[in-house]
């Protein structure tokens, strides 16, 4: 491959149509059958889509065995195409514009250290689904914006606004100094309930990484930390005398995809029907 691996039906059709990347040859699994029944309609017609678009901008198209794009994409599913594409590129940010006099709303999402593609595709998947201005990833110690990131979100990475920051601290602090509100997800003591937090304002929603959330510089540099209330309380004690049992398979916090889920949809996507797939 001369570029970058993007598989799956979903990923390339939005690669294709966002026309963000240069492209180099699409690879399309020889004698696929689109017309058995297990083939949903959708995919179906993605698949056709994604055909004449290529045709349409000229794009090298080749029929290969379906061992060799399962090779190309690492065994992960690509439902029969393969797009040799270059990678994304980010736009570099100091700090967002300065909130204007009655400007209309608006929210972005800072995710701080997620190393784990699958969380960051499923978060922009989110983010992109509430309809949210755009992301902000750390230029150091973030997952790679991936043909894995590209399928777990759906083909939603393609399509997002991403912007890439070297100093989250100085990024938050900056915005908020223009006017935008920031929200730490975090499970501190001092954390306020999410369903109290006012919609409406110029937001950034920060989320942390997998394993340790916000860093404590990071996390001084949210204007208010806000957490999501749980219907099991955990049990944080070190004894273990009068302990519930249930307290054992109780958790203290959400995974962090679900979590960006559940405060976008607060923040963004709570006056709208929502259809998950």
């Amino acid at each position: 491959m001369i570029g970058e691996c993007v598989y799956g039906v979903g990923p390339v059709l939005a690669a294709l149509s966002a026309n963000r990347r240069e492209f180099y040859v699409l690879y399309v699994q020889e004698g696929i059958d689109l017309t058995g029944n297990n083939k949903k309609k959708k995919d179906k017609k993605a698949f056709e889509k994604v055909l004449k678009l290529a045709d349409k901008i000229g794009l090298t198209t080749k029929e290969i065995s379906k061992h060799d794009l399962n090779m190309f994409a690492d065994n992960r599913p690509h439902q029969g195409l393969v797009l040799d594409a270059s990678p994304l590129e980010m736009v570099n940010i100091r700090q967002l514009d300065r909130v204007a006099e009655n400007e209309g709303t608006g929210l972005w999402l800072a995710l701080d250290e997620v190393m784990d593609p699958q969380n960051l595709g499923a978060i922009i998947r989110s983010a992109y689904f509430f309809g949210a201005s755009g992301v902000v990833l750390c230029a150091k110690n973030s997952a790679p914006l991936s043909g894995v990131v590209s399928k777990a979100s759906a083909g939603s990475l393609e399509l997002t606004e991403l912007r890439s920051c070297k100093n989250m601290m100085q990024f938050l602090v900056s915005s908020a100094e223009n006017g935008w509100r920031v929200l730490g997800g975090s499970v501190a003591s001092r954390a306020v309930d999410i369903n109290e937090v006012v919609t409406g304002a110029p937001t950034i929603l920060v989320l942390g990484s997998e394993g340790t959330g916000l860093r404590p510089l990071v996390e001084r540099s949210c204007t208010q930390l806000v957490k999501i209330p749980g219907n099991i309380p955990v049990h944080l004690s070190a004894g273990l005398e009068d302990v519930d049992p249930l307290s054992f398979v109780a958790v203290e916090s959400l995974n962090v995809s679900v979590a960006a889920g559940v405060l976008l949809h607060h923040l963004a996507g709570s006056k709208s029907a929502v259809n998950a797939e």
